[in-house]
């Protein structure tokens, strides 16, 4: 089962050579990011002037992560709403890296758990 870590890592490899705070700003600032699972849950990015909130809760926990705009905008332009693949001019994400996230948020979009708890 994928965890937030392996969705972290992933997203964060995939924009290893971005400009991580013009990228922010160019998204809608706070609002857009995935530093830990909760802000990854409710992150929204401005394209064009829209808000597009990355993973709707409705689509979490059912197997309608292919819905997500996280999902379909890592996994191939949206030509009916004219956004392209992110992240912008790649590098792309992998069959490999698209289904850790997929499975992450079909799992439920779930913190990760704590360990190391002593009693």
């Amino acid at each position: 089962m994928a965890t937030f870590t392996d969705v972290k890592n992933t997203l964060d490899a995939l924009v290893a050579m971005k400009d991580i705070s013009r990228m922010k700003l160019r998204h809608g600032g706070d609002s857009f990011s995935w530093t830990t699972a909760g802000e990854l849950r409710s992150a929204v990015a401005q394209i064009g002037g829209t808000a597009y909130r990355l993973i709707p809760p409705e689509f979490v926990g059912n197997r309608k992560a292919d819905e997500t705009y996280l999902v379909r905008i890592l996994s191939g332009p949206i030509d009916e709403e004219d956004l392209p693949q992110m992240p912008f001019r790649g590098p792309f994400a992998t069959a490999n890296q698209i289904k850790v996230i997929q499975d992450w948020i079909n799992a439920g979009a779930l913190d990760d758990p704590i360990t190391g708890l002593s009693t």
